[in-house]
């Protein structure tokens, strides 16, 4: 989606002296640093592994990225299929998944390169996880097509389970800025991290900055940024539903580092 300029971002970069124009933040390396920034999130982890403990056999985990979902999904036991569409991301997950520390009981690991709402796969999967509200990431017409294929991989008892951002709780008719923070990101570095609403695409648009300095006290800057829809609870919902499934609990998220932009997150149970 094209998305409004967020003045602040673009402000901070002219100051910084930056002059090129942020990176997708699935970039090759804007995965690294992805990866390294939510490394230590706790966020929906209780919630989603509770509620996976309650199902049986494989696990298809969609939009794995590097594996901060991943981890603690392997404790199970249990054999994962990961999707994902950055080769970059699934390159840093096998890395990790063939060490005793990220993956103890050498659990099957199967890593597929595909969208996630394209993705081909065998059916047979117990559980199916969708975190990180990563459905925002899709169209409708997108989140459809994964809803159909998820319903299709599930065995009959099998369960969806899905992280949703309320955008209804969060006013997104309305044109605001979401703010800005800066971080610490290591001995060397530090992260700002800004964010602007976009009343007319409905959507947020958020843009992270890496700054590094070295030895000499020089600096460089580093730029990405995302997307991400607001999309109405009851509108996905209603897609779930068209597709076969059915919503059958949901659950409030507890999250680790609330933000403007992000402090309503709710976890769906689905099932065939």
């Amino acid at each position: 989606m094209n998305t409004a300029p967020d003045k602040t971002a673009d402000a901070i970069l002219r100051v910084l002296g930056h002059v090129d124009p942020p990176e997708d933040l699935y970039s090759t390396s804007g995965s690294r640093l992805y990866d390294r920034i939510t490394a230590n999130d706790l966020t929906e982890l209780p919630e989603i592994l509770a509620a996976a403990r309650k199902t049986s056999g494989p696990i298809l985990e969609l939009a794995a990225g590097s594996g901060r979902i991943t981890r603690p999904l392997l404790a199970l036991g249990r054999p994962l299929t990961a999707v994902d569409s950055s080769p970059e991301m699934l390159t840093m997950l096998k890395e990790k998944a063939n060490t005793r520390a990220f993956n103890p009981r050498d659990v099957h690991v199967e890593l597929v390169e595909s969208d996630m709402s394209h993705f081909e796969v065998d059916g047979g999967y117990g559980c199916a996880v969708l975190g990180a509200s990563s459905i925002t990431l899709l169209d409708p017409a997108g989140r459809r097509q994964l809803f159909r294929r998820v319903r299709d991989c599930l065995t009959p008892d099998g369960r969806f389970l899905l992280t949703v951002l309320n955008a209804d709780s969060h006013h997104a008719s309305e044109n605001s800025d979401g703010g800005t923070t800066v971080s610490a990101l290591g001995d060397d570095s530090f992260l700002i991290s800004s964010e602007s609403r976009d009343a007319v695409n409905g959507a947020r648009h958020v843009t992270m900055i890496h700054v590094s300095f070295n030895v000499e006290g020089t600096y460089r800057s580093f730029a990405y940024a995302s997307d991400i829809a607001f999309v109405s609870n009851s509108l996905i919902e209603e897609e779930i539903i068209a597709e076969g499934l059915t919503i059958l609990e949901r659950r409030p998220v507890r999250i680790t580092s609330p933000s403007h932009g992000l402090n309503d997150v709710e976890l769906w149970v689905c099932s065939k």
